[in-house]
């Protein structure tokens, strides 16, 4: 289970609504000085999340909570957020250069680029898609873990 840090700024008997700082996975090591990336997150600064969760241990406005996410649902949505697009931009471009010469349609390099950008519009339409159907099962959610301090 991975695990974040956050404090509760929002709750009700039901739910949490919990705000947590995103991390940079860089900015650690020795060449952070040099390093672009690092150099990025430093000027676009600290971003945070607001995440609701089911306030199942009764936390209360204020309070410093760990929550949790399984592992296998972060690389499912991963790979659906990543691959699918991927997927259906090739997919509809390789259609496309073979199947537009037997049809009569253009066969210039063009249109085989703007046939695989539908088909990534289409994939990101497939995404949004899962991922709402996926935020409806339990397993996909964060949940509280424990309360850090009270």
């Amino acid at each position: 289970m991975l695990e974040e840090l956050g404090v509760v700024v929002k709750a009700t008997e039901q739910y949490a609504w919990v705000k947590t700082q995103r991390k940079a996975s860089c900015g650690h090591c020795e060449s952070k000085s040099s390093c672009g990336t690092a150099s990025l997150a430093q000027v676009l600064g600290q971003k945070y999340t607001e995440v609701r969760v089911e306030n199942n241990l009764a936390v209360k406005e204020g309070d410093t909570v760990i929550i949790g996410l399984a592992e296998q649902a972060l690389v499912t949505t991963s790979l659906t957020a990543y691959l699918i697009p991927l997927i259906t931009l090739f997919l509809t471009a390789v259609s496309y250069e073979s199947i537009a010469p037997f049809i009569g349609l253009p066969t210039t390099e063009i249109f085989t680029i703007l046939a695989g950008f539908a088909g990534l519009g289409l994939g990101f339409i497939v995404v949004k898609y899962l991922s709402n159907y996926l935020s409806l099962h339990a397993q996909y959610q964060p949940v509280l873990l424990r309360i850090q301090m009270r």
